[in-house]
């Protein structure tokens, strides 16, 4: 049986307990997977610990940057989740792990916390946004890795806007009518996508002159979408540039100042608002927990998903450094190996109570895709390359069909719906 302490966290039962460090798509997914599996002989309790008491689904975030402000269409709230299921949250985070003595601490930074125990841990923890020690680029510019950041281009926007309304020198207007992106993988295409084909409207409805508006993207290689096959991301540069979305290719940002991003070749870029979307970094606090990592700051796992020195903790998603054998490379980090890599862990560990040995996780990317504004993308399938409407049908799909494993049906049809809604 289950006890809670009065900080939310589990207290001993005598149970094999499995404790979850982190609530995104990899943690959310093993405790729903590994809850719905368990049978009462396999005696295992979950614990999943994580301070947000909701998941944020990234790839969705422009939406909520430029549409409506709807945070709900990008959150999945764990109670309505796990309340069906054997599974009881802690909302607090891991501050220490202890391998030795199979304990993790919990609570804030540098305090004594308390020390839970585990039978089987696993490391979720994801990522956090990634900002370069570029002169000014901390302090100007915002990025795009929650809801709140959203919200944030939102509150910028409409300032823009305000301030433009009030200003009758063209020039001046069109200086604080400018928008720019830094990064051209997906998070920036998509940001860059959505601006581009929204804000003209809503400028419009706000009684200005979209002619007056610029957006900007803003990448230091030749070319864009690395990740994906070249005439996937010569369709995306050809769509950006009908929406009238200048690209700034070719330099790399030198330093950035209230409102102009500097590039090393010499241009100078307006930025009243500037986003920065330039990749990730796997979760810091993580390094510091005795654990083996590679050169990227990602713990080391074995063919299983589990650390090589510690064989009863499990590590996924994000901040999992795990090497496919067949590409001879580090797994990029992307939700859908989160997932996978979560459900293979859930069958994992019921193996492990039922006295069997885990197989090896054997990774298979089916496809990505990127939005390029609501209602176009681009991508691929199974070998074969989409574009277009078909290409933006996939990937919205695909984040209702998460939705679905995690939350049912009635989930799955209520964040569709909103969706459409959204993307109008």
């Amino acid at each position: 049986m289950q006890t809670t302490s009065k900080n939310g966290c589990v207290a001993d039962s005598g149970a094999r307990r499995v404790v979850i460090a982190g609530g995104g798509y990899a943690g959310t997914t093993l405790a729903v997977n590994l809850g719905r599996a368990i049978k009462p002989g396999d005696d295992i309790e979950i614990m999943l610990i994580e301070p947000n008491p909701c998941q944020q689904a990234l790839s969705e975030l422009d939406l909520v940057a430029v549409g409506p402000p709807r945070p709900e269409f990008c959150e999945l709230w764990h109670p309505t989740v796990f309340k069906n299921l054997p599974v009881t949250v802690c909302y607090n985070r891991v501050d220490r792990v202890d391998p030795e003595r199979r304990l993790v601490t919990v609570g804030p930074r540098g305090e004594a916390g308390q020390e839970v125990p585990y039978w089987r841990l696993v490391i979720a923890t994801g990522a956090i946004a990634f900002v370069p020690p570029v002169e000014g680029l901390l302090e100007h510019a915002g990025t795009m890795w929650s809801v709140e950041d959203a919200q944030d281009l939102q509150r910028r926007i409409e300032a823009a806007f305000r301030r433009a309304a009030m200003i009758a020198d063209r020039d001046e207007r069109r200086h604080v009518l400018s928008f720019t992106v830094i990064g051209g993988g997906a998070t920036g295409i998509e940001i860059v996508g959505t601006l581009g084909q929204m804000l003209p409207s809503r400028a419009a409805d706000a009684g200005l002159d979209p002619a007056d508006m610029t957006v900007r993207l803003v990448e230091g290689r030749s070319q864009i979408l690395y990740d994906l096959p070249e005439p996937q991301r010569a369709k995306a540069v050809r769509r950006l540039e009908r929406m009238g979305v200048e690209l700034v290719l070719g330099s790399m940002v030198s330093r950035v100042d209230a409102t102009t991003v500097y590039l090393a070749d010499g241009r100078e870029i307006d930025a009243t608002v500037l986003v920065f979307c330039g990749g990730a970094k796997p979760d810091p606090d993580a390094i510091g927990w005795g654990l083996e990592a590679d050169n990227g700051g990602r713990l080391v796992v074995d063919e299983t998903c589990r650390s090589k020195q510690y064989p009863d903790i499990y590590i996924v998603g994000d901040v999992a450094s795990f090497r496919d054998p067949k590409m001879n490379r580090t797994l990029p980090m992307l939700a859908q190996f989160a997932i996978t890599e979560s459900q293979h862990c859930a069958g994992s560990i019921l193996k492990e109570a039922r006295g069997q040995t885990p197989d090896p996780f054997v990774p298979h990317m089916h496809g990505e895709f990127v939005s390029v504004g609501p209602r176009w993308g681009v991508g691929w399938m199974f070998g074969m390359n989409v574009s277009g409407i078909p290409a933006i049908i996939m990937k919205r799909l695909t984040y209702v069909l998460y939705w679905w494993q995690v939350g049912g049906i009635s989930l799955a049809w209520k964040r569709l719906r909103e969706m459409l809604a959204m993307a109008r």
